[in-house]
């Protein structure tokens, strides 16, 4: 169990929160800090008295004792190691008295580290992250089993989400299920690795990042692995697809003038690579040479680099179209990263190569 995980599980025990969950804190005046009394250590004098059995009353009495209660979400998110920024957005957008009241709310909580990595100017404006919380709050109490049947929910702001199961867990609405079925006394929650943006917001969120040569960052559609020759149980979002479902294994690291499903190469794009796809109806011979001679050189050097066609025309024995077309001549794709283009240009693939090869998007 990783540190969030386990951080929240502690958490959610009222009778322990503020003990283990703020265990770390040292008081910077040790007369401020609670004073513990410990008995002096003296020799025994004597041999210790024989224990005896317990009696019928005092076990009486222990199986008596209070079980301890359970938090609700607001304290336990507030204090969860790794989980806390949730708490910060929720009293700065007036949900926390909701989390702490009656409720019951299922909570889908993104890591702190997924609500870092949005853009300062979106964390910076108050409508838009009271939507996003919003977007990850749904009215009920529901496990992660009772979400998958029938794998819709609907958020505080009336958007549904699908849950989606595969091979390596789950995702919901494409953020990956970290862990799950935290009981509090008013819910539950659920702990994922990426920030659920709303439709009705997403694009302009995703306008805000900032482009290395150009690209575009795509909606994250999770890591589920699907088995080989399957096709994906989702619409990809983009083509080519830059996240989502997608075999166990990779395509070796090569320049290929025959095209490969876009299940396989999204493993390659997990697996910290960067693919470049090329589309040309009546083939381009001088195109394919001059991205060989750019890429060679790094995958001689033991880079994750791929070259592939992409074949619009391309169908499975079912007539179901392997590919779609991609409304340009090139497409180099990193994990929820995309540039398009009409002609070759050496020095933005060269660009979105140094920058994002090289990074594992394996869930943590």
């Amino acid at each position: 169990m990783s540190r969030i995980l386990l951080s929240i599980f502690v958490c959610t025990l009222l009778a322990t929160a503020v003990v283990a969950c703020q265990s770390s804190e040292t008081p910077d005046d040790p007369a401020t800090a609670s004073t513990v009394t410990t008995a002096p250590t003296v020799a025994p004098t004597e041999d210790p008295p024989a224990t005896t059995a317990p009696t019928a009353d005092a076990a009486a009495a222990e199986q008596a004792a209070p079980t301890p209660e359970l938090a609700d979400i607001m304290t336990i998110i507030a204090r969860a190691e790794g989980l806390e920024a949730f708490a910060a957005v929720a009293e700065q957008v007036g949900l926390a008295a909701d989390l702490s009241g009656d409720g019951p709310y299922t909570v889908l909580l993104p890591t702190t580290a997924a609500f870092e990595a949005l853009p300062g100017s979106v964390r910076d404006d108050a409508d838009l992250m009271g939507t996003i919380v919003r977007e990850h709050v749904v009215a009920g109490k529901y496990t992660l089993d009772e979400m998958a049947n029938p794998a819709t929910v609907t958020t505080l702001n009336n958007d549904e989400l699908t849950l989606l199961v595969g091979q390596t867990g789950g995702t919901i609405h494409g953020s990956n299920v970290l862990g799950g079925d935290f009981e509090a006394k008013n819910g539950m929650i659920h702990v994922i690795d990426t920030v659920i943006l709303p439709d009705a917001i997403e694009a302009e969120v995703l306008a805000r990042y900032e482009p290395v040569a150009g690209e575009t960052l795509e909606p994250m559609q999770g890591n589920n692995h699907i088995a080989n020759n399957e096709q994906s149980p989702v619409p990809y979002r983009s083509t080519p697809p830059t996240s989502g479902p997608h075999y166990p294994n990779i395509a070796p690291w090569q320049v290929y003038d025959e095209p490969w499903r876009y299940e396989q190469l999204l493993h390659n794009l997990e697996d910290a690579g960067v693919v470049i796809y090329y589309q040309c109806p009546e083939g381009c011979p001088a195109l394919l040479q001059e991205l060989r001679d750019l890429v060679q050189p790094y995958i001689d050097g033991g880079r994750h680099v791929l070259v592939a066609p992409n074949d619009p025309s391309w169908t499975a024995p079912d007539g179901k179209a392997l590919h779609q077309d991609m409304g340009a001549t090139i497409a180099v794709a990193a994990w929820r990263r995309l540039l398009k283009l009409d002609e070759f240009d050496a020095d933005r693939i060269t660009a979105f190569i140094d920058a994002f090869e090289g990074i594992d998007h394996h869930v943590k």
